[in-house]
C-alpha cells in the first residue's frame, strides 16, 4: 500500500514573516508621527473658535492664536441729534474745534456714515463717487483691523437742505459762523455786488465754495452736479472742512475785495 506524503510549501513561512515585520513598521511609523497630548489638545483647541454672547471669538481660548476683529464703521444719525447723550456731545465737540455751529448739522470722517430720514450713506461711497465725477481716485488707508481710517483726520461739514434755503445762503451761513469764531462778524450784506456791479471779496470766496462743496441726493444715492437745485430734506451739502478752513485762513479780510475768480480759481494777494 503506497502513501502519499503532503508536499510542504517553504514560501509560506516567509510571507507570513513578512506581513508580521510589515504590520510591526506600520504600528511604529504611526506612533512616531503621533504628536504629544498637550499638542493635539492645542490643535485642537486651534480648530474650535468659541464664541461669547454677541458672537464675537473670544481670543482667551486660543492659546498662540491672535484673532483680528474689523472695526465696524461709525454711523452719526441725524434723527437723534435732538436727543441729549454721547452723539449730541460728540457733534457739539467736532463743530466747536471746526469754528461752527448751526451752518453744518453734523460732521463725520472719511471713515464713517450718517443717516437722514431713512436713508444710511457711506461717507466712503460718497467720496469715491465725488473722486471719479472729477477723473480722480479716492485714495483710502486701512488701520490694523482691515477697517478705513480717518485720511490725515478729515472732517466733513453735512448740512441736511431746508425747506426755503438756497446754496448761496447756506455757504454764506458757514462763511459768517467762522469768521465769528475769528472774533469778526460780517455785515449781511457783504455777500452783495458793489455800486459797481462788481463782486465784492465775500462774493467772489461763496462763488469759489461752490467748486469745492459735494452735493449728495439721498433719494438718488449720488453725487449731482445740479448746485442750484436743492430738495428739502432730500439732499446734503458736504464740506471739506479742512479745505474751508486752509483757503479762510489765508484770507485777509482787509484786503478782500482784492481777491480774484474767474469760475474755476481764486487768487488770494500777498502782502
Amino acid at each position: 500500500m503506497r502513501t502519499y506524503r503532503q508536499k510542504r510549501h517553504p514560501r509560506m513561512p516567509i510571507i507570513a514573516l513578512a506581513v508580521v515585520i510589515a504590520t510591526v513598521l506600520v504600528v511604529i511609523w504611526i506612533v512616531m508621527d503621533r504628536p504629544p497630548d498637550d499638542n493635539r489638545r492645542t490643535e485642537k483647541q486651534k480648530m474650535q473658535v468659541t464664541q461669547d454672547k454677541s458672537g464675537v471669538p473670544k481670543t482667551d481660548s486660543l492659546p498662540g492664536v491672535v484673532v483680528k476683529q474689523i472695526s465696524k464703521p461709525t454711523v452719526i444719525d441725524y434723527n437723534k441729534l435732538a436727543k441729549e447723550g454721547t452723539l449730541k456731545d460728540l457733534m457739539a465737540s467736532r463743530k466747536k474745534d471746526l469754528g461752527v455751529k448751526n451752518s453744518v448739522d453734523i460732521v463725520v470722517k472719511p471713515n464713517e456714515s450718517f443717516t437722514v430720514g431713512g436713508n444710511t450713506v457711506s461717507m466712503e461711497k460718497v467720496l469715491e463717487q465725488a473722486f471719479a465725477g472729477k477723473g480722480k481716485v479716492f485714495e483710502k488707508e486701512l488701520d490694523q483691523s482691515g477697517a478705513q481710517k480717518p485720511v490725515g483726520g478729515t472732517s466733513y461739514g453735512v448740512y441736511v437742505v431746508q425747506p426755503r434755503d438756497n446754496i448761496w445762503n447756506i455757504h454764506f451761513r458757514i462763511l459768517k459762523e467762522y469768521y465769528i469764531h475769528k472774533g469778526v462778524r460780517l455785515e449781511e450784506n457783504a455777500d452783495e455786488p458793489a455800486i459797481s456791479g462788481m463782486s465784492s471779496g465775500v462774493g467772489k470766496i461763496l462763488k469759489f465754495s461752490e467748486t469745492m462743496v459735494i452735493i449728495y441726493n439721498l433719494k438718488e444715492k449720488e453725487v449731482t452736479e445740479d448746485i442750484n437745485t436743492i430738495d428739502p430734506l432730500s439732499k446734503v451739502v458736504i464740506y471739506n472742512m479742512d479745505e474751508i478752513i486752509a483757503l479762510l485762513e489765508q484770507i485777509d479780510l482787509n484786503h478782500v475785495d482784492k481777491l480774484r475768480f474767474d469760475g474755476s480759481n481764486i487768487w488770494i494777494p500777498v502782502h
